[in-house]
């Protein structure tokens, strides 16, 4: 059996879709899987065990005939890809009689290309109770599965040498602390003064370290947090690098986010915040809690709001303070 899966990006997505290698090796008695993704991605399925054959976009034309191929890409020249495919079945979304279309899935009944439109999709994805997982699981009909990532020796190390550098023992307990969300999400993000209080209490009242991480796009907002809290700031590293720094926390905060997947998949203890975004569609796998804005408009998914308070906050300090208390005692 040859499987193809077509999943290219966001990175953090592709790296929870990694969650089906198992439940496809066990459906189909291990079965050759091919995985066709963005250049962007393509670092967080290296060393992957359960992947034959990585290909990035530009070598498409490379990949062979399939007997399956699983498009979980919505757009256009995705689905006409996987519609190219000479394979005795496919699986997810694809292109017909010129339009993208689906294999009937209640995940892309709330995507863009939904059959009732987008203000249904909106609709169906704020009233939606499943996780991805759970969706990918019923499409495919596969079990549902952790994610599949491991950190090589060499990048553990490399984890453990940033923590050095920036001067944290080993035996101090290190929480770390994600509440950005870029620029693509920026209504993700808890606040700049509402993160230096808690990590002002984190330290006053259980004596923890706090380590500010982030990628490219919150470098100036950290070093105010860092600058105002004492607290190191992790600085950027190569997307692997970035998951070894999150390996060495003890607890991870965190907004819906790649730092979010990483900790999924390095098994931290959680304490992940949602507004706009579902909370339910996020599968933690019982390593923590979610803390949910109470508005009654949040899972949103708008770029821009005037509402206030804003959704995100309405999430107290005491509410993730708390939340992190229970994670380091359950961690």
């Amino acid at each position: 059996m040859k499987i193809l899966i077509v999943k290219l990006g966001a990175i953090g997505d592709v790296l929870r879709t990694t969650s089906l290698l198992p439940g496809l090796r066990n459906k189909f008695n291990d079965p050759t899987i091919d995985w066709l993704t963005a250049n962007s991605a393509k670092d967080i399925l290296l060393n992957n065990p359960l992947i034959n054959r990585l290909a990035v976009w530009e070598e498409r034309e490379s990949l062979n005939d399939y007997q399956l191929v699983i498009g979980l890409e919505d757009d256009k020249e995705a689905c006409e890809y996987v519609s190219s495919r000479r394979a005795e079945q496919v699986v997810g979304a694809f292109l017909k009689n010129g339009k993208q279309s689906y294999t009937p899935s209640g995940w892309f009944d709330m995507s863009m290309i939904s059959r009732f439109g987008l203000e249904q999709a909106n609709f169906l994805k704020k009233k939606n109770q499943n996780t991805y997982q759970q969706h990918m699981a019923a499409l495919l009909r596969i079990e549902i599965s952790p994610y599949v990532f491991k950190l090589t020796p060499e990048e553990m190390e490399y984890g453990e040498r940033v923590i050095r550098e920036l001067g944290i023992g080993k035996r101090e307990t290190v929480v770390g602390i994600n509440t950005g969300a870029g620029k693509r999400w920026p209504l993700k993000s808890w606040g700049v003064e509402q993160t230096i209080e808690l990590i002002n209490r984190l330290r006053k009242e259980l004596g923890v370290v706090s380590l500010i991480l982030g990628g490219d796009q919150e470098q100036e907002r950290n070093a105010l947090i860092a600058k105002e809290s004492g607290m190191p700031n992790a600085g950027t590293h190569s997307l692997r690098g970035f998951a070894a720094v999150i390996g060495r926390t003890k607890t991870l905060v965190s907004s819906d986010s790649l730092a979010m997947h990483f900790g999924i998949a390095l098994n931290k203890r959680l304490v992940i915040f949602f507004g706009p975004t579902s909370a339910a569609e996020i599968e933690l796998y019982e390593l923590g809690e979610k803390l949910l804005s109470p508005v009654a408009c949040s899972v949103c998914y708008k770029k821009n709001c005037d509402k206030k308070p804003h959704c995100m906050d309405s999430i107290s300090i005491e509410e993730m303070f708390q939340a992190v208390k229970r994670q380091l005692a359950a961690a």
